[in-house]
């Protein structure tokens, strides 16, 4: 897959560069491009490259060379013009049917959002339109959702004053499901599971979530921006992951995000929704004649970013993401047997991508780790070091990486394993 993911250009910046200066406001002539440029790559100094072998704290990566081109071509285009550019209505249409057909639902209805944070308020406002309760009583509705649930909700149950109910989670991180099917009832609002977590990449149980909420008439949403691009070809390739899609009974809605393991550029989301009357809740009508309701949360959306989905999913097709995600797993597999094999305790055994590991330091350990060029993140809720294994890595950058963890943690007094 090398000729399809490419490869970007290594850092140009320099520590030692002078800074620019502060600018005391905005010049009356301009600079030439020249200086612009020389300006922004001094400002952009110490920027990482997911190609350099630093980078082991992000879900997202470098899109594919051909979304890349397209998203350039197409900087100008805005989703919220359809006269101007039909295509992008007829774009979105066939993403989404594309996405639907991922997750087992062809029929999905679908609206391309700016991300995951923007897919998951949209469903939680359309599930909040469905009740009705607050119109009815004066209350906020509830939802319930994991302990583990991304802070997107945190925003979300702010901006939209939802009172939340949170469902503990199990010792491998994932939510307990008897725990939360015993605090969903009649007048819950929405549930949420997730398919990867942010922090481990843990996959809920949902068939089993699903199975209760269905008895009860309660929408289930599924917040799968991490693994909506994983799981699907994951199962394909043998590895025990419940299915997480529309294809489950009783999901109404899935997040997902094509930035992320989707070879698109970021800003790329997607909202699929089972029933179109979820999409009719969201409507807000504009006030031109002949353009297009809204769906989404943004009036001027980029154009480029669903066309630059609709060139990545057509680009790679089934075999090439299922090639893509077993090569991601094999270089998982390569990072988790040089973990313990230097000592450092992983935990909880990973379901996707995301590894953790167990530290009675993590924060320092992470800034020794920076300190060697490396990027890695804390899991601050549950204390553990947090890496991500994507496919801008290689064998011998993974094997970089455990040996400079080695270096950093015998530099902070040890304590690994």
């Amino acid at each position: 897959m090398e000729t399809l993911l490419g490869s970007s250009t290594s850092r140009t910046g320099s520590a030692d560069r002078a800074a620019p200066a502060r600018p005391t406001g905005l010049s009356e002539h301009g600079r030439d491009t020249a200086a612009v440029l020389a300006g922004l790559d001094a400002l952009r100094r110490d920027d990482h490259d997911y190609a350099d072998g630093t980078v082991f704290n992000s879900i997202c990566s470098a899109p594919l060379p051909v979304a890349r081109q397209v998203f350039a071509q197409a900087l100008d285009t805005n989703m919220g013009d359809n006269r101007i550019f039909p295509s992008l209505r007829r774009a979105e249409t066939e993403v989404t049917a594309l996405l639907g057909d991922l997750l087992g639902f062809p029929d999905a209805g679908g609206v391309a959002t700016s991300g995951g944070t923007e897919a998951n308020l949209l469903a939680v406002l359309a599930a909040l339109r469905r009740d009705g309760r607050r119109a009815r009583t004066g209350r906020p509705a509830r939802i319930v959702l994991p302990e583990s649930a991304h802070f997107s909700f945190d925003k979300i149950l702010a901006m939209l004053g939802v009172e939340p109910v949170y469902a503990p989670l199990t010792p491998d991180l994932r939510v307990r499901v008897e725990t939360l099917r015993s605090l969903v009832t009649e007048d819950t609002a929405l549930v949420v599971a997730t398919a990867g977590t942010s922090e481990a990449g843990a996959v809920d149980d949902v068939p089993a979530i699903a199975e209760h909420t269905r008895a009860l008439g309660v929408p289930l949403h599924v917040d799968a921006a991490t693994g909506g691009f994983l799981v699907p070809f994951a199962r394909d390739l043998g590895h025990p992951l419940p299915p997480v899609g529309l294809d489950v009974p009783g999901v109404t809605s899935v997040t997902l995000d094509p930035h992320k393991y989707g070879g698109a550029p970021i800003p790329a989301g997607q909202l699929l929704v089972r029933d179109a009357a979820d999409l009719d809740r969201l409507r807000v009508a504009s006030h031109y004649r002949g353009t297009h309701d809204h769906h989404g949360l943004l009036g001027t959306r980029p154009g480029a970013a669903v066309l630059a989905t609709w060139a990545a999913l057509h680009t790679l097709g089934r075999a090439g993401y299922r090639t893509l995600v077993a090569s991601v797993f094999e270089r998982r597999e390569l990072l988790l047997g040089l973990l313990r094999g230097a000592g450092f305790a992983v935990a909880p055994a990973p379901d996707l991508t995301v590894v953790t590991v167990r530290h009675p330091a993590p924060g320092q350990l992470v800034d020794a780790l920076e300190r060697r060029g490396f990027i890695a993140s804390v899991a601050r809720r549950y204390g553990l070091l947090r890496l991500v294994v994507h496919w801008h890595q290689s064998e011998e950058q993974l094997r970089a990486l455990v040996a400079a963890l080695t270096d950093a943690d015998r530099e902070i007094g040890g304590g690994a394993g």
